[in-house]
């Protein structure tokens, strides 16, 4: 079933590919050469290796924190209802000198004022833990949000991160949510085929 489900998501979102329909040169940059990647990373074959286990979709987010990691280089990451070991791999292979939290506001004070990067999943209090990280975020710092479309909770927080405060760009991956914090960008939402 979750094949076929990814199929139809794609099939639904085909015009949204490559960053068509992207005017910023910024958003452009990060849609073409971050988000839909597709050439093959350093880090890819040796992680592949040592986690066997995950494929598919939780492929595509490991890889993804990996190029964001390596994009935004963050002095923090925080981890937040996943696979602590397993994402730390893959952000870290991104940017070796990133030091892992398992608390927002630990996050926010290793970065210190410095962009850090957050993967929050909906388990807990994920809501009051993505409040504290966009409170205490610096430009240049991102957010992922895991399963954005799941579970009514979850949607409900992307509709309020959407419809939120300035300064932040989001992009809606179907499986993910991105949130770009900086105070120069205008709030804009995309919807791309992730």
């Amino acid at each position: 079933m979750t094949r076929i489900r990814r199929i139809l998501v794609w099939l639904g979102r085909i015009h949204r590919c490559r960053g068509f329909g992207v005017q910023s040169p910024w958003a452009y940059d990060m849609v073409r050469y971050v988000i839909n990647e597709h050439w093959p990373y350093y880090a890819y074959g040796p992680l592949r290796r040592e986690y066997p286990q995950t494929g598919g979709v939780g492929r595509k987010l490991l890889e993804l924190c990996l190029r964001l990691a390596n994009r935004v280089q963050p002095a923090a990451a925080l981890l937040h209802g996943v696979d602590a070991a397993m994402f730390g791999a893959y952000i870290q292979a991104g940017c070796r000198r990133t030091r892992l939290s398992v608390g927002a506001d630990e996050c926010v004070a290793q970065a210190g004022g410095r962009a850090f990067m957050a993967v929050i999943a909906p388990c807990g209090d994920f809501g009051g833990v993505y409040r504290a990280v966009a409170d205490g975020a610096s430009d240049g710092s991102v957010a992922v949000l895991i399963g954005i479309h799941g579970s009514k909770p979850m949607r409900r927080l992307w509709r309020k991160v959407v419809a939120g405060r300035q300064g932040v760009v989001t992009f809606d991956l179907y499986w993910c949510g991105l949130v770009c914090f900086d105070k120069k960008r205008y709030k804009q939402n995309y919807i791309i085929n992730f």
